[in-house]
């Protein structure tokens, strides 16, 4: 006996054996059928695959590290868009979206010091990150 389940070992043979056999039957009835099998891994058949392939992960990662990189304009930003600088969560963002409802734009990056949560640290560490857009400004203004 093996187990509790009460097989004798060559029961358990027969057993693996129809499965294994089962699962070559299941096989062979897609492929008859052309049904695709999908696996979880992409398979490269010649360099220029391989080569689309690496370009098309080092676009998407340089588009990632653009993106990181870019100053968030403090007047337009939404609560995800000021989330995405470092030391700043959910909460703190909504407070600057908040703020400038309230106030108004951003005159300056250096506003940003009178939202609750924002001290000189953090608004040090995130300073280099954000912007005050002035040509939109210089566009409202010329406006009136």
């Amino acid at each position: 006996m093996i187990g509790d389940f009460g097989f004798r070992p060559r029961t358990l043979v027969w057993l693996m054996v129809i499965a294994f056999a089962a699962g070559l039957a299941i096989r062979g009835v897609q492929v008859a059928r052309n049904h695709e099998i999908r696996y979880p891994l992409t398979v490269v058949e010649n360099n220029g695959d391989a080569g689309a392939l690496k370009a098309r992960a080092d676009s998407i990662m340089a588009a990632r590290v653009a993106r990181e990189n870019t100053p968030i304009n403090i007047n337009t930003a939404t609560a995800a868009d000021f989330d995405r600088l470092d030391g700043i969560g959910p909460v703190l963002s909504r407070r600057m979206v908040e703020y400038r409802e309230q106030h108004g734009p951003y005159k300056s990056v250096d506003e940003l010091d009178n939202v609750s949560g924002i001290g000189p640290k953090r608004l040090a560490a995130i300073r280099e990150r954000c912007t005050v857009d002035t040509a939109r400004k210089l566009e409202i203004g010329n406006a009136k």
